[in-house]
């Protein structure tokens, strides 16, 4: 039991932190995307409804 928990211990210390920091640049990368997406889409269908979206 010792060495199966040492050894997923030392798996744990190999992992490189830059993979992390791209990983979640990824993931940051792809939300804004989708938001940006999703807002298009939101203002494209309220323009079809005819809804007024004048700032002033």
């Amino acid at each position: 039991m010792y060495f199966a928990v040492k050894w997923h211990y030392d798996q744990g210390d190999k992992r490189d932190w830059r993979a992390s920091l791209r990983a979640g640049g990824k993931m940051i990368a792809a939300f804004l995307l989708t938001l940006i997406v999703v807002g298009l889409i939101a203002f494209v269908v309220s323009r079809m409804l005819g809804l007024d979206l004048n700032l002033s």
